[in-house]
């Protein structure tokens, strides 16, 4: 992780890190993707025999994901929790939309988060839902971020708890967490 700052201003990004794993990952020439995951895609549970080999490399491209996403990229946080539900089995296509997810950071590796003191903005929290978006739980997932000064300082996204019986109760769910 590489900060930068001056007098009024701190910048914070993960190029270096983005560029090894791209690397690793032999993704360095790829073509770019414009969303983190496909518009519409539903992952579906793997019911087939584990592959050991395909299991790691899932895992592997998901370990580096998350810490992408933990440290500047959170614009990818959706996507890569949506596909490490699958990390205890994972099938060749949720392997393929991880690695769609490495697509997209192709056009994001310029990515950093900028906190500016000249921005006078207090703490503001953002919360959006998805009910009963998880087809095989039957769960919403709940999405927030919270910024100060115009920077995000806090974000994550996950399952709800217990399952929503209708949307109102699912966005209760998802101010609480928020909060």
């Amino acid at each position: 992780m590489k900060v930068n700052k001056t007098a009024s201003c701190i910048t914070i990004n993960q190029k270096a890190y983005l560029k090894t794993v791209l690397e690793i990952f032999d993704m360095h020439n790829a073509k770019i993707a414009p969303t983190p995951i496909p518009s519409g895609h539903v992952p579906q549970e793997n019911k087939g025999a584990v592959d050991p080999v395909q299991c790691q490399k899932f895992q592997s491209v998901i370990r580096s994901l998350l810490y992408l996403m933990l440290g500047t990229h959170l614009d990818i946080t959706f996507a890569v929790i949506k596909m490490s539900q699958f990390s205890a089995n994972p099938s060749q296509d949720h392997l393929d939309k991880a690695m769609y997810i490495m697509h997209y950071l192709i056009s994001t590796q310029d990515y950093h988060v900028v906190y500016d003191e000249r921005i006078n903005e207090g703490l503001i929290a953002h919360t959006d839902l998805d009910w009963a978006g998880d087809l095989i739980k039957c769960r919403s997932t709940t999405g927030f971020f919270v910024s100060l000064a115009s920077s995000i300082v806090c974000w994550q996204s996950h399952l709800q708890k217990t399952v929503a019986l209708s949307s109102t109760e699912a966005e209760y769910m998802a101010m609480s967490d928020t909060c």
